[in-house]
């Protein structure tokens, strides 16, 4: 296990993910889960890669961003992603909702923000649809996020923030790619830890 790998997870405010941080490191979330507008967490994991390597994520929930603040004429965000995350990211995740489509055209807001600041750092993104509510909006939803995905050449999961499995091949593939030592297999969450960063109210 070398450095610490800075993950910033971000989307629409509403999408699931607190929710899929917190399945994927504790496994507490279920139906009745209650959780209230993030400011900025940091969650930390050791996950095993695909290589039998242990690396260390550290992760950092954003805020979400507004509905009504993911389209403009230039097709970027008015609430764009803090900039210090833009300098100190190795790879981000961008969760959208399957069932509210407009939460994906906020990824794609976001993606566009990403590469326009990045500079020339290579940072790993894959998108994560949290999959829920509506069956045809959200097959709708994942056939367009799966098109745009393609064309961008991002990883494309389909996960639930109620179910902890889902959520392990994105996690074990992000480590891998941000890894850089070769070997073997699988997900083990050791030694998870968690620092909130809340309003001080």
């Amino acid at each position: 296990m070398g450095k610490t790998i800075k993950v910033v997870i971000c989307g629409m405010k509403g999408v699931g993910k607190t929710a899929i941080l917190e399945q994927v490191i504790y496994g507490n979330i279920t139906e009745a889960s209650e959780f209230h507008p993030t400011i900025e967490d940091i969650y930390v994991a050791n996950i095993e890669s695909d290589k039998g390597t242990r690396e260390k994520l550290r992760f950092y929930d954003t805020a979400g961003i507004e509905p009504s603040q993911t389209a403009t004429a230039s097709g970027t965000t008015n609430q764009q992603l803090p900039r210090h995350y833009l300098v100190l990211a190795d790879g981000y995740i961008l969760v959208y909702d399957s069932s509210k489509s407009n939460s994906l055209d906020a990824i794609i807001s976001i993606k566009k923000d990403i590469d326009k600041n990045k500079d020339k750092k290579e940072v790993t993104i894959i998108v994560i649809a949290n999959k829920n509510g509506d069956k045809e909006v959200t097959e709708s939803t994942i056939h367009k996020a799966t098109q745009w995905c393609n064309r961008e050449k991002i990883k494309h999961f389909i996960a639930s923030s109620l179910n902890r499995p889902s959520l392990y091949e994105p996690f074990v593939y992000l480590a891998s790619k941000l890894s850089s030592v070769p070997g073997k297999s699988s997900f083990t969450p050791l030694s998870m830890g968690r620092k909130a960063m809340k309003d001080a109210n």
